[in-house]
């Protein structure tokens, strides 16, 4: 049976972390918020930009423009994967690593090449074991800085539009988590390349001013840095969704575990005292015998 002191010893331990789980779990919800006005401040601006692209694409742009259609042989498919720079965020990772290696594992069926982008290093280690020979990974590191984060989206927009017209990648995808809500997070796969048109049920025609390759040779790109903006968004809430669930868990194990921890430390305590007064009127009772 442990000592007194050992279960003193726990019982400050699991006290300490209790503290910076319920902390972590303080701070996560705070950041959640804040990251869940910013997804949300984005998300129909990114909608109303996809909508413009379909517009223009049922109207005037020929079906057998490949940013549309799509190539007819895809051999080199990118893939843009938004997982997290932090651990501690139960299974965000662990989810968005299992969705792409069932993504990967289907383009190599297919006979095909994957280029991986990895932005958040938790996955990447995974992932790499993952790849077979002609695959290419990559790390992107600091890309969630929020004075940044537009700025990188663009520059990453523009190597995937660079890439698709050398035909280096035949078709891109992003893999991110969307936040449904502070407990709800669900995986998506959004295609960037080809571009999906979402329906559109507006009447009346719509004029473009200048001309509709002008429009896009810049909508095209800047749609794409949208689209990868807005995942990223999505990203971070449901990571600190994730983290905050995560904490909050951590936290009512170590409140369970404390209980259970006083529980066994009293009872050993009584046990000791009585243990001890057995003791006492047991020697008691030996002298006055004798």
């Amino acid at each position: 049976m442990p000592s007194l002191k050992e279960f003193r010893n726990k019982i400050g331990a699991v006290q300490s972390t209790r503290k910076v789980t319920s902390s972590m779990k303080l701070v996560a919800g705070i950041k959640l918020k804040k990251a869940e006005q910013k997804a949300a401040n984005s998300r129909e601006y990114a909608t109303e930009l996809a909508l413009i692209l379909s517009k223009i694409h049922r109207k005037f742009v020929d079906g057998s423009c490949e940013l549309f259609s799509g190539r007819n042989m895809v051999q080199n498919e990118m893939l843009v994967v938004f997982a997290s720079e932090k651990g501690l965020c139960g299974n965000f990772n662990y989810v968005i690593g299992k969705k792409t290696a069932e993504i990967i594992s289907g383009i190599h069926q297919r006979g095909g090449t994957v280029h991986l982008i990895c932005i958040g290093v938790k996955p990447f280690e995974f992932l790499k074991q993952k790849l077979i020979d002609g695959d290419r990974i990559e790390l992107l590191e600091n890309f969630y800085l929020s004075e940044a984060l537009l700025e990188n989206s663009n520059l990453l927009a523009t190597r995937i539009m660079a890439n698709f017209s050398s035909g280096r990648v035949d078709q891109v995808a992003i893999v991110y988590t969307r936040c449904l809500s502070a407990i709800s997070r669900k995986v998506e796969v959004k295609s960037l390349i080809p571009i999906v048109c979402t329906p559109d049920s507006s009447n009346g025609d719509i004029i473009f001013e200048p001309s509709t390759e002008e429009i896009l040779q810049t909508i095209v790109p800047y749609n794409i840095a949208i689209q990868i903006y807005q995942s990223a968004l999505e990203s971070v809430a449901g990571e600190q969704g994730s983290r905050m669930t995560s904490m909050d868990n951590a936290t009512r194990n170590a409140d369970e575990l404390l209980s259970n921890l006083t529980i066994s430390y009293n009872r050993t305590r009584q046990y000791r005292i009585t243990q001890e007064l057995v003791e006492v009127v047991s020697g008691a009772t030996t002298i006055a015998k004798g």
